[in-house]
């Protein structure tokens, strides 16, 4: 690590894995640090959506086909249903299938091409302290590195935020939700699981999920946090109604997750935020896969064009951001407080009489082919491969 490397990326999941194969494929020296070891778990519904699979196309070169050969995709189905603990808001088809992945497995994949790509690749090596202004990274063990530029794609617990003096912190943690998620056998839930299920009405500005995962089931919540709110006991009345066993858990995880707390200037002196390490996950449904690739792949198209260019990476990359990514999260957020505020006001049938104005067109909107904006078709201005 003793060379200056053009970009260090503090983070090998998916935004890392973006940004490290963007910059790695255009011959720049790449260091990738990530504190696990690759394939670890990662609490995650692990839903791709359409726009999710065109992306992990066109950086990854994978299709629903090589991810099932390799055991990522553990289900595929074009149902779905949104309900409350004691009816069915609203049921059907989208017109392209939800595909449910192993994260564990698809991060691990993600990273091989990392690799191949050229990237440096250091599993296992936590980073403890970054200066944004001289690129300086610090690791746990008092060793350093040094990139022109720092991607940080460290998770919702930043390290590399940390050393950005103007991002609003109580304000993120405001807008951060509070989630927990398990897996059990597909034999231990009484309904048959074929379909991704949303909950919604028992946790405020929040929901639960059931998702089929091949011979498991995920079973989760999340919502922001509330004076009042009691998570551990909303999470047991969840499996109460599921009528799941409690004596089944084996592991039950917690973890933060952006709901709404995304930065609108990701960017300080030679460091950029991507992922959830600038908040980008989407307000209503919670989708995080597809926006931790968007813009890791954007911080490494910005950072090549300053190399290319001997020019800063922070403009290109608000405008890629600000063109197509804050859009859909602003419309998003806009579109998460009226259904919650119509639900307190009116009950959960504002759900069912809202998909049922336009079922095909919001589901759309949840793949990506329409925007959060008026339901308008959606051109995400992919770039062609190589360019």
């Amino acid at each position: 690590m003793n060379k200056t490397f053009d970009a260090i990326v503090c983070g090998g999941s998916l935004a890392g894995s973006a940004a490290a194969v963007t910059l790695a494929r255009q011959n720049r020296s790449v260091l990738v640090l990530d504190k696990a070891e690759f394939p670890r778990s990662k609490l995650c519904g692990g839903l791709l959506t359409w726009k999710s699979v065109q992306l992990l196309g066109l950086l990854f070169g994978e299709t629903p086909e090589t991810m099932a050969e390799h055991g990522i995709i553990r289900y595929v189905s074009d149902r779905y249903s949104i309900r409350t603990f004691t009816s069915t808001l609203a049921e059907g088809t989208v017109s392209y299938p939800f595909h449910l992945t192993d994260r564990a497995e698809l991060d691990n994949r993600l990273l091989y091409h990392v690799r191949r790509a050229g990237a440096l690749v250091r599993e296992g090596e936590e980073v403890a302290a970054c200066d944004p202004a001289s690129g300086e990274v610090v690791l746990k063990d008092g060793r350093t590195a040094r990139g022109r530029y720092i991607i940080g794609a460290d998770g919702a617990h930043s390290t590399v935020r940390a050393g950005f003096p103007e991002v609003n912190l109580r304000a993120m943690r405001r807008f951060t939700a509070a989630t927990i998620e398990v897996k059990i056998p597909a034999a231990d839930i009484p309904e048959t699981v074929d379909r991704p299920i949303l909950y919604v009405g028992f946790v405020d500005a929040g929901y639960g999920w059931v998702f089929p995962n091949g011979e498991n089931v995920l079973i989760g919540i999340c919502g922001l946090r509330r004076e009042d709110t009691h998570f551990a006991k909303l999470f047991r009345s969840f499996l109460d109604v599921l009528g799941v066993d409690p004596a089944v858990l084996t592991c039950q995880r917690g973890h933060p997750l952006p709901y709404g707390s995304f930065l609108h200037d990701p960017v300080h002196a030679n460091a950029l935020l991507a992922g959830d390490a600038g908040g980008y996950v989407e307000p209503l449904f919670g989708e995080g896969i597809f926006y931790a690739l968007c813009t890791g792949m954007y911080a490494g198209r910005a950072v090549a064009h300053a190399l290319e260019h001997d020019t800063e990476p922070g403009p290109e990359y608000l405008r890629l951001l600000h063109r197509t990514i804050l859009p859909e999260l602003n419309g998003s957020n806009t579109l998460r407080w009226f259904l919650f505020r119509a639900m307190k006001l009116f009950g959960p049938g504002a759900i069912r009489r809202f998909v049922r104005f336009g079922a095909g067109p919001l589901g759309d909107m949840v793949h990506g082919k329409r925007s959060y904006h008026w339901l308008r078709k959606k051109d995400w201005h992919f770039p062609e491969p190589g360019a």
